[in-house]
């Protein structure tokens, strides 16, 4: 038996592998089993205790990720809860980083028993560069995970408080109120540039947009709200009695609600009930102005505009900066202006613009965005985006915002010429907002049982009498101007809005 023989019947693998060749394939197999599975390179030189330590703790962490895929299947709202709790992230960042240490500790030692010193000098490159490169990447990764982790808790603490209280859903819905506003130095209170109610299907998540103009008048308010005490007849004051005015006028009422902390937003609440017929469970307010943090962290937005769209108000016409028309992807300071600009335009028109706006940015949110700019958005979270959920609902709505995907989503606006703003008939409004959730829900079962079918038909939004309107009206006897602003509305009163848009 030769003295090789003899080694290897030793086991002894360090002392025979004296080949240039040989030893190099040892450090690349060493590297490469400790990226794959950590400790499996220690277990085959012979260090086993460090070596079933990493794979223990690879295969615990394998186990943990197919256990939490395997409940997601049946409790996708209740793995979303646990993975977003606070504890849970904290927990998770002490994980990270000492998972990230002690990888880096087995890079560190495989390297080391792959001997990099009996390398000759081409090689022992070769190796070092693959070990200083996965050392830095998990590093690095760990460290941006962490951040991560930390951003997104601060983001969703400000959008789902931890102390909350839960409102339970109303006939198997939520309506959630979503609140544009466009507070600023020069303005009084928030003063809401948009209202509109998402009023969502507990089992489907089917949706419909409901949304209110902010110069609608004489809202009523619901016989249980403090504002009926001071508005019995609605809000009835005149051309600045708007249901946007609502906050203002509310604002620091602490004697009609003692115990909120914004009795504008509560009243403002209070109102969209009155006129809605809805039972309002949440709000999630947007800031306007940190909307294009969103848009920039998103890369932007891909938007088919139909007429030119002036980037300036009416006192400041000097600057004639316009969005062209055509499709077009807009940085988030263009599609600011494309969903707020009036110049050249009007309040209804505006609506429409702004949920083709939410359409196009919910059907291009995809995955790989969300992972490649997670930070972005996250940070962006904070400045755009505060709200009164309470974060062990976050599990919930996030459910049923990926049921939602790929569903049409419903809208009806109460815009002329389909509501009169200054003398509403709210009982007429009532009723049709219930006949459109109805048909939304039946939409919603039908699917479900059967392949949908196209359906891009706007829709009035009335049970009955139908209205004439300008829908009505040959696009190709208008002006361009005038027809692409009606093609515009349609998408405040479809029953697909992507469609419209």
């Amino acid at each position: 038996m030769t003295h090789r023989a003899r080694l290897l019947g030793r086991g002894d693998e360090n002392q025979f592998i004296d080949a240039p060749r040989l030893r190099f394939r040892r450090a690349l197999l060493l590297w490469l089993m400790t990226l794959v599975v950590p400790g499996s390179a220690q277990l085959k030189v012979g260090r086993r205790w460090v070596g079933a330590i990493g794979v223990t703790v690879w295969l615990a962490l394998v186990g943990g990720v197919v256990a939490l895929w395997w409940r997601a299947r049946s409790d996708r709202a209740g793995v979303i809860n646990f993975l977003t709790a606070a504890d849970t992230i904290t927990y998770l960042r002490i994980g990270i980083a000492v998972i990230a240490v002690g990888w880096l500790a087995l890079f560190v030692d495989a390297w080391r028993l792959a001997g990099p010193r009996r390398l000759n000098w081409p090689r022992a490159v070769v190796v070092a560069v693959l070990n200083l490169a996965i050392i830095a990447g998990v590093a690095g990764s760990a460290a941006y995970a962490s951040r991560l982790l930390q951003v997104t808790d601060e983001s969703i603490e400000q959008v789902f408080p931890e102390d909350a209280p839960t409102s339970a859903p109303l006939e198997g819905r939520y309506n959630i109120l979503l609140i544009g506003s466009d507070s600023g130095p020069e303005r009084t209170g928030i003063r809401p540039d948009s209202l509109t109610v998402a009023s969502i299907d507990t089992t489907t998540g089917a949706t419909v947009l409901v949304s209110l103009p902010r110069n609608l008048q004489n809202v009523p308010f619901p016989e249980d709200s403090p504002m009926h005490q001071v508005y019995p007849n609605g809000y009835n004051c005149g051309t600045t009695c708007l249901i946007n005015a609502v906050h203002t006028a509310a604002a620091g009422r602490t004697d009609l609600y003692p115990d909120s902390k914004d009795p504008g937003l509560d009243a403002t609440m209070d109102a969209v009930t009155g006129a809605t017929g809805l039972k309002i469970n949440y709000y999630l307010m947007v800031n306007l102005k940190g909307f294009r943090t969103l848009i920039n962290a998103l890369g932007g937005v891909e938007i088919d505009v139909k007429t030119r769209i002036a980037m300036f108000g009416h006192d400041d016409s000097w600057k004639n900066t316009w969005i062209e028309p055509g499709l077009q992807t807009l940085d988030g300071q263009q599609a600011l202006w494309y969903a707020r600009s009036r110049v050249q335009s009007d309040d209804y028109t505006r609506m429409g613009r702004q949920k083709c706006l939410l359409a196009a940015m919910a059907d291009q949110l995809d995955p790989t965005t969300v992972v490649t700019r997670a930070v972005a958005i996250a940070k962006s979270g904070r400045d755009l985006l505060s709200g009164n959920m309470p974060r062990k609902e976050l599990g919930q709505f996030a459910d049923l915002a990926l049921k939602s995907r790929g569903q049409k989503i419903q809208s009806v606006s109460l815009v002329p010429p389909l509501v009169d703003v200054q003398n509403p008939n709210y009982e007429l409004i009532r009723s049709s907002i219930k006949t459109i959730i109805k048909r939304s829900e039946r939409r919603a079962e039908k699917s479900a049982t059967s392949a949908p079918t196209p359906d891009t038909t706007p829709d009035s939004g009335k049970a009955s009498p139908k209205p004439s309107s300008s829908a009505s009206v040959d696009p190709f006897s208008l002006s361009q101007e005038e027809r692409d602003k009606l093609l515009q509305r349609t998408a405040n009163n479809s029953r697909d809005v992507a469609a419209s848009c």
